[in-house]
């Protein structure tokens, strides 16, 4: 994925939200966790169908969505890794404006919306590691086949992928993803996806050369729970989940769904649950099992100081 100097996304527009999560998380420098906005202004939002939209850009911050998808950002943690948060987190919406300080690295925003949420949400927390409920992700099947949509991955794609890992090493941009700004139109949406790029949207997780260590994540946000990769597959997939739309959404949005302002998913009946498509489509399966999960407790998080 191209690195950027700026970032925005917009929910609904999956790519992009994927390039600000890269802006985010970025390798870099260590960064002072004293780094903070030099200014602040917080307003409450009273519509709640308004549409909702985050910014960030190396300038700063401009936000507009439930305090909850700020504060999974800004602990780096989902929502199944933290405990005591109040309810109203996923609800309460703010008009958030904050300023960076001049010449402020990227890998920054974290640290400072983290501090952001301590000086005016009086956030205080600890870390603890809980027993939990986990998934294990597993071959479906014993003779480890594979099911109709996970795919070896093309030489041709893989090399592809390589030479724009090898691209983004030497320090130049890399050819730009399709469905990225700059980039090729995806091929197909509701589809398996061109060399490198994907999608994830309400029922839908599609992706073309991934390692199955990717899909890991997003299965832990629509499962709700941790998943532990067990398949022992290595190497580059294309795959192409469908599932019945249960409310819950990959990424920053995790447990609220599709945000207001957003179209309403088309539901199919006759789709599967995700546990059954993976089965069905993928020949992976989830297993309940226990184990350690690091988890952040919040011991504070109050409504904000208001300007």
């Amino acid at each position: 994925m191209r690195k950027q100097s700026a970032a925005v996304f917009v929910f609904a527009m999956v790519p992009v939200m994927a390039a600000a999560q890269q802006f985010l998380t970025a390798p870099g420098a260590p960064v002072d966790p004293n780094t903070r906005f030099e200014v602040v202004a917080i307003k409450p939002i009273k519509d709640t169908s308004s549409s909702m939209m985050i910014m960030m850009t190396p300038s700063g911050l401009e936000s507009s969505v439930p305090v909850g998808v700020l504060l999974r950002q800004a602990l780096q943690k989902p929502d199944y890794q933290m405990v005591g948060a109040p309810g109203w987190i996923n609800t309460g919406r703010y008009s958030i404006r904050a300023k960076s300080p001049a010449g402020t690295a990227p890998t920054a925003m974290s640290v400072m919306m983290l501090n952001l949420l301590r000086d005016r949400f009086q956030l205080a927390t600890h870390l603890e590691t809980r027993e939990q409920p986990i998934f294990h992700l597993v071959m479906a099947r014993s003779d480890g086949r594979l099911g109709p949509d996970l795919k070896p991955t093309s030489a041709e794609c893989q090399a592809t992928i390589a030479e724009r890992q090898a691209a983004a090493k030497r320090g130049g941009p890399p050819a730009p993803l399709p469905g990225m700004p700059g980039g090729p139109p995806l091929s197909d949406p509701s589809g398996p996806q061109s060399c490198g790029s994907g999608r994830t949207s309400p029922g839908l997780v599609a992706h073309s050369g991934r390692l199955i260590a990717q899909l890991v994540p997003t299965l832990s946000d629509l499962a709700g729970r941790p998943v532990i990769d067990k398949t022992e597959l290595i190497g580059l997939y294309d795959f192409t989940l469908k599932f019945a739309y249960e409310g819950r959404m990959a990424g920053l949005m995790g447990p609220l769904g599709v945000p207001p302002g957003a179209p309403a998913p088309t539901v199919d009946p006759d789709s599967p649950s995700l546990f059954a498509a993976l089965q069905e489509q993928l020949g992976l399966k989830l297993e309940s099992a226990r184990g350690p999960v690091e988890v952040v407790v919040i011991d504070k998080f109050e409504k904000p100081i208001l300007d």
